[in-house]
């Protein structure tokens, strides 16, 4: 059975400095890392073509370059 209240410093394979980081996120234990979550999540399944963009938003959008300044 896995102690859920295992510090992450002594997963293997996180040093010193990823626990730095992961501290700053307040994950000190297993269990605090696989319920951590993002606060924030960024949708990239819609796509949008400019002429739908409205001033100020965050859109994903496809482009190809046409030619090459070369």
């Amino acid at each position: 059975m896995i102690n859920l209240k295992k510090e992450i410093q002594y997963v293997k394979g996180v040093g010193p400095n990823r626990v730095k980081l992961l501290n700053k996120l307040g994950i000190y234990t297993l269990e605090d890392i696989i319920t951590y979550f993002p606060r924030e999540y960024e949708d990239r399944g819609k796509i949008k073509k400019i002429t739908e963009l409205v001033n100020g938003e965050e859109a994903l959008i496809s482009a190809y370059p046409v030619r090459s300044n070369e």
